[in-house]
C-alpha cells in the first residue's frame, strides 16, 4: 500500500486520494501497534477492538482497490483511450470514497484505543432481551 500511495502522490490528479489513503493506513498501522501492545496485557482489549479493527482494515483495503481503479482510469484518460464518461465516473466514485468513507478511520482508531473497560463494565443484565 505504501508503495502504491507514493507512486500515486506523484500524479497530481491522484495526489489527494493517495494522501487520504496514506492517513487511513497510518490509522491502521497505529491501531495494529496499539492492539498488539494492549491485547497482550488485557485480552478483553482484543475482544473489544475486534469490530472497529476489522472495519478499519476493510476501509483501507477498499481504499487500495479504489486507488488502483483511479490510477488505471487516470492512465487511460491521459492516453486518450477508453470511455471518458465511464472513467471519469470511476474517478468521481474514488473521490467520494476518499472524502466520505476514509475519514472514518480516525473515529475507528479512537474507538479501538478506548479499550475494553467501558464494554466489560456493562452488567450482564444489559444484554438480556427476554
Amino acid at each position: 500500500v505504501t508503495q502504491e500511495v507514493a507512486a500515486a502522490k506523484a500524479v497530481p490528479e491522484l495526489a489527494d486520494f493517495a494522501t487520504r489513503l496514506e492517513k487511513a493506513l497510518g490509522d491502521l498501522q497505529a491501531s495494529t501497534m496499539w492492539l498488539m501492545q494492549n491485547g497482550l496485557t488485557n485480552p478483553d482489549n482484543a475482544g473489544a477492538a475486534s469490530v472497529p479493527y476489522m472495519h478499519l482494515m476493510g476501509i483501507v483495503a477498499v481504499g487500495l482497490m479504489w486507488l488502483r481503479m483511479a490510477t488505471a482510469a487516470q492512465k487511460l484518460l491521459a492516453a486518450g483511450e477508453g470511455d471518458a464518461a465511464f472513467l471519469n465516473a470511476k474517478l468521481m466514485t474514488a473521490r467520494f470514497y476518499a472524502e466520505r468513507i476514509m475519514p472514518d478511520t480516525g473515529a475507528l482508531r479512537r474507538k479501538l484505543e478506548g479499550g475494553a473497560e467501558s464494554l466489560m463494565a456493562l452488567p450482564v443484565e444489559a444484554f438480556d432481551v427476554a
